[in-house]
């Protein structure tokens, strides 16, 4: 507990809340549609504790942007069958809500660092740990824990703070994290580092 309490000082860590929205976390939504249930309804119990410590807390949101889906993906998308009309209403933020002074990121990768100005955000204020939790823990969630690792922050990922498309997919994600890319813990163990577990 020592060396993780070292590691996510409220002074140098942020928390990175990944695409908690309507299109992945509720009924209706694409991953719905697919099969999947990764509503992490936990994040909010843990965020209204984590905000009394943590100065920097960033929702990333994945945004549709016209003009930006690559012969690639429209390739991947098409070959699966998920390309589809998309209401803007399916992009809002689901249960877990910015608050006034928190910063949101729109991208439009899995990466919450491609193409965005995370990275500039966290080094301009001193960021050294990225706390990882959201949806989903085997692409979004895990895509930018590897990016986050590669550009040399502290990796620390919540094994209850996120879900994956199966329990099985995260499971598997969460082992490779904790394997090459940063730590797996629990949640309880953050807020014991805080004094915030009473």
């Amino acid at each position: 507990m020592e060396a993780l309490g070292a590691k996510v000082l409220p002074k140098h860590t942020a928390l990175i809340i990944v695409d908690m929205q309507r299109d992945y976390c509720c009924k209706g939504g694409i991953f719905d549609r697919r099969g999947f249930d990764v509503n992490p309804a936990r994040l909010n119990g843990f965020l209204g504790k984590a905000r009394k410590v943590l100065k920097h807390i960033i929702h990333v949101k994945m945004v549709k942007v016209p003009g930006l889906l690559s012969p690639a993906k429209k390739e991947h998308y098409g070959r699966l069958g998920i390309e589809r009309n998309y209401h803007p209403a399916y992009g809002e933020f689901y249960k877990v809500n910015p608050r006034k002074g928190e910063t949101v990121v729109a991208k439009c990768n899995y990466s919450a660092f491609v193409s965005t100005y995370l990275d500039q955000i966290l080094r301009s204020n001193g960021v050294e740990t990225l706390i990882v939790g959201g949806v989903a823990t085997n692409v979004c969630v895990e895509s930018t824990a590897r990016d986050g690792f590669t550009l040399d922050y502290h990796i620390v990922v919540p094994s209850d703070l996120t879900e994956g498309t199966s329990a099985e997919a995260k499971k598997w994600s969460l082992a490779n994290i904790d394997m090459f890319f940063g730590e797996v813990v629990d949640s309880a163990d953050l807020l014991r580092c805080w004094g915030l577990d009473e």
